[in-house]
């Protein structure tokens, strides 16, 4: 009853307010989120910022350059390359553009709801009363590390003017970027797929989860990193094979 006259008494934060919160002060931002769970203001910075750099980056990209590039570091075999060029160039431009504003917006949203219902599962089955909207809300709140990375794509963009950029050089906080490099496709794919701001929205998560369920650190740890453990898990194992 004590937590529930506290949570009444305790002031709006804002949305700038708990934005910048969730960076520096995450702990204030948990308390704010877990008796206001706004969604909609991350949701809409996240994806916006998203399709907005996509859509500069396909803006100013040398598509035949792009397009050489992708063939490249796909590893097409030599007696099938010209004919993935050929099915490449019959697309515009354009149409790429709209293939990956789209797949980047859907992937990205679905990632978040994922997540969310993973977590939204785990409740229902040990009966905390948190519900999905909750935990949807947290995810979208701790994944906005994800627009230092976005600032730093803008920053690549800049800084390419002649629009050679490669789709893997585009984040410079990849593992990959920051100098993490392996012979091996898989583990190529998996360092220029980890970044460090996902990292951070991770460990966001993990601390989240554990203040709003007021479980131990390693319970916390073992409920967010279960599913990427196994995804690493099975990655690491065709990676090897």
């Amino acid at each position: 009853m004590t937590e529930v006259v506290q949570a009444i008494k305790t002031e709006p934060a804002g949305l700038l307010n708990t934005a910048i919160n969730i960076l520096v002060s995450p702990g204030e931002a948990f308390i704010e989120l877990e008796q206001r769970p706004h969604k909609l203001f991350p949701l809409a910075l996240l994806l916006f910022s998203t399709i907005a750099t996509l859509f500069w980056y396909f803006s100013i990209v040398d598509f035949d350059w792009y397009i050489d590039d992708v063939l490249a570091n796909a590893n097409v075999p030599e007696d099938r390359l010209e004919e993935s060029r050929e099915a490449m160039t019959s697309m515009s431009q354009t149409t790429f553009m709209m293939f990956a504003l789209l797949g980047g917006t859907i992937s990205t949203f679905l990632y978040y709801v994922v997540q969310a219902g993973y977590l939204g599962l785990i409740s229902a089955l040990s009966g905390d009363g948190q519900k999905f909207g909750n935990w949807f809300s947290l995810v979208l709140w701790t994944a906005l590390p994800a627009l230092i990375g976005i600032a730093g794509m803008v920053a690549t963009i800049l800084l390419s003017p002649n629009g050679q950029l490669s789709a893997y050089d585009l984040n410079p906080l990849t593992l990959r970027n920051l100098g993490m490099e392996s012979a091996n496709d898989s583990l190529k794919l998996f360092f220029a797929s980890v970044n460090l701001t996902m990292l951070w929205s991770i460990g966001l998560l993990i601390a989240g989860y554990k203040q709003w369920q007021g479980s131990s650190l390693v319970k916390a740890m073992g409920v967010i990193l279960t599913p990427y453990l196994l995804i690493a898990g099975i990655w690491a194992y065709f990676a090897l094979i």
